[in-house]
């Protein structure tokens, strides 16, 4: 199929990055340090640590939300096994004998949990907000200069900027228009 993949030793990454943050660390703070600046030296040793931290938990973060949000893996379809040949005792009686055998459970397959769909919640409905007749005036005024300035309808945004309001009401005034 293809040849295996072929990576650096383990831990010779983490052996480097570790490095270049101790040395970008250090490069940081000590000119601070030696003019006597220690609380300039603790504010530009932030982002060095913040790396070095990030280095050793991000992995660990990013490979926990992977697993928590890839799908389930589809059941591997069973390969068609030939039954085996049934075997009995010479001596056992007709009545021991199984009728229905259970069917061949393979050692290494695990149950998989049947994938929950996320429940799916309707956004809430906002009460329509009454627009003041006057602000209907004033977005129609701007709304037409918008319009022969640009060759193109305002947005709420853009409405909500030139009036200087929350965007529900410009967005209240826009459908209004």
């Amino acid at each position: 199929m293809g040849r295996p993949h072929r990576s650096a030793p383990p831990g010779s990454a983490t052996r480097l990055m570790h490095f270049s943050g101790l040395l970008t660390l250090a490069l940081n703070v000590a000119e601070p340090i030696a003019a006597g600046h220690y609380s300039r030296a603790a504010v530009d040793a932030v982002a060095p640590l913040l790396l070095l931290g990030w280095g050793a938990v991000g992995p660990q973060l990013l490979r926990a939300f992977h697993t928590v949000t890839r799908p389930a893996d589809p059941a591997p379809e069973a390969e068609e096994t030939k039954p085996a040949p049934e075997t009995t005792l010479p001596h056992a009686p007709a009545a021991a004998q199984l009728t229905d055998p259970a069917p061949p459970v393979a050692p290494d397959s695990v149950p998989t949990p049947a994938p929950v769909a996320p429940r799916v919640t309707p956004a809430p409905t906002l009460p329509a907000l009454k627009v003041p007749e006057p602000l209907l005036t004033e977005a129609r005024s701007i709304a037409a200069s918008h319009l022969a300035e640009h060759g193109t309808a305002i947005t709420p945004a853009q409405l909500k900027t030139r009036l200087g309001i929350g965007l529900p009401m410009a967005t209240a005034l826009h459908a209004a228009l």
